[in-house]
């Protein structure tokens, strides 16, 4: 399927995608959509393209990005459990 259809950015930056294209991708108001930078253009995907959970083999996996660094968030727990393997090793 390939909709070509012009549009303009308004003068806060938003850009309108046509309701031909909303519709055939099944974007709806306050659906999330990805933008992404290309060599030759902007490539806006709906944010419904890959499901967030899918079946792997009986295994339930989770495809998803994450919303925020969380490097921060590993190494502190990980400060944590150690704190408290070394304060239950010292009797």
């Amino acid at each position: 399927m390939a909709i070509k259809l012009k549009t303009k950015i308004d003068s806060f930056g938003r850009v309108v995608i046509p309701k031909k294209i909303r519709q055939a991708m099944g974007i709806k108001s306050n659906t999330d959509v990805y933008l992404e930078a290309l060599e030759n253009g902007i490539l806006i995907s709906p944010g419904n393209l890959n499901p967030i959970v899918k079946d792997d083999n009986g295994i339930i996996v989770v495809c998803s990005e994450p919303l925020e660094e969380f490097t921060d968030f590993i190494n502190q727990d990980r400060g944590d459990r150690i704190k408290k393997i070394v304060k239950d090793l010292d009797y």
